[in-house]
């Protein structure tokens, strides 16, 4: 069904003041500003690419003209960098290639970019056998097991596709981590050093989603931690999900929505861990995937409270 035209040709949405219905877009989610309401007509176009909606936007959540002069683009690529972005990277575990890995530590880094680790990977890929002579890097350290900090139990492992179990339906052609009969322990380190201070000091809420899943016939675990630091590496605030079961054979996708927090975030160190019940040799225990952190907007936390609601778990102090 169409919109109702008025006099003139045109819809009832396009006679609208454009104060007014900036005001009314600015009540939407951000994604659905750029992209549905973009492409309903020419008027609603025009609003939404608006700088002054976008500046709206970014100012009612603490970030001030300054901000967006740092940023290439304005106030929507401003709004864009800070509350559209992964803080995690690699969100599919996946290996670097040597190469890559040397240009991401030639690389400087632009306003509202985050900071992350580069370390040797240490996870096992059963789907590589290739023997390059150069040692592939990775994002994410296995914590525990032997010296080579290879994770609990057998280790950790990557698949693609998952073993014993369907593609995540969020990502099915992207890797997956595969766990053993102890707790199989991932961290990454999240630096938000290009960030502004006082951006962080206004403690943003952040947006956690990580997708997990059993092998078929076997019971499992899953787990998911956020250390929040401060300046000096001291642990801020920590907030985990607890110990959550994972269904055989079926992908699950965890949210987590943080808020409260104290004041002086200025990093984040992300865990997830997952392990088997029984304690079966080789790699039974939950399957994890497609991590991913960001922050939201003060505008829009009540859309995630609502849009989520009895799915999140909430943390705050």
């Amino acid at each position: 069904m169409g919109m109702a035209m008025a006099a003139g040709g045109l819809s009832h949405c396009e006679r609208l003041p454009e104060a007014i219905l900036a005001k009314i877009l600015a009540l939407l989610p951000a994604q659905h500003i750029a992209g549905v309401c973009a492409l309903v007509c020419r008027a609603w176009n025009e609003v939404a690419k608006d700088p002054a909606l976008w500046s709206h936007l970014c100012e009612g959540s603490g970030l001030k003209p300054v901000d967006a002069l740092r940023q290439i683009g304005g106030w929507k690529a401003l709004f864009a960098s800070v509350y559209g972005s992964n803080l995690v990277a690699s969100p599919h575990f996946e290996r670097l290639h040597h190469i890559e890995a040397d240009r991401l530590k030639a690389q400087v880094l632009r306003p509202w970019e985050t900071r992350h680790r580069l370390l040797l990977d240490r996870i096992t890929c059963l789907y590589d056998h290739s023997h390059d002579e150069y040692k592939p890097y990775c994002h994410w350290a296995a914590e525990g097991g032997s010296v080579f900090q290879r994770g609990g139990g057998d280790g950790i492992v990557r698949e693609q596709p998952p073993v014993n179990c369907p593609p995540c339906p969020a990502a099915p052609h992207a890797p997956v981590v595969a766990t053993s009969y102890d707790w199989g322990k991932l961290q990454q380190y999240v630096g938000l050093q290009t960030f502004s201070n006082r951006f962080l000091n206004a403690s943003p809420p952040l947006f956690l989603s990580v997708w997990y899943a059993g092998e078929k016939n076997t019971a499992a675990l899953f787990k998911v931690k956020l250390v929040l630091r401060d300046e000096l590496k001291n642990p801020l605030y920590e907030w985990a999900s607890g110990e959550l079961p994972a269904k055989q054979g079926e992908w699950q996708k965890f949210e987590g929505f943080i808020q409260g927090y104290p004041s002086g975030l200025r990093s984040i160190i992300v865990k997830v861990r997952a392990m088997s019940i029984p304690k079966i040799r080789g790699f039974c225990g939950a399957k994890i995937t497609a991590v991913r952190l960001q922050f939201v907007p003060d505008s829009q936390v009540r859309y995630y409270t609502q849009h989520h609601m009895g799915k999140v778990a909430y943390g705050s102090p």
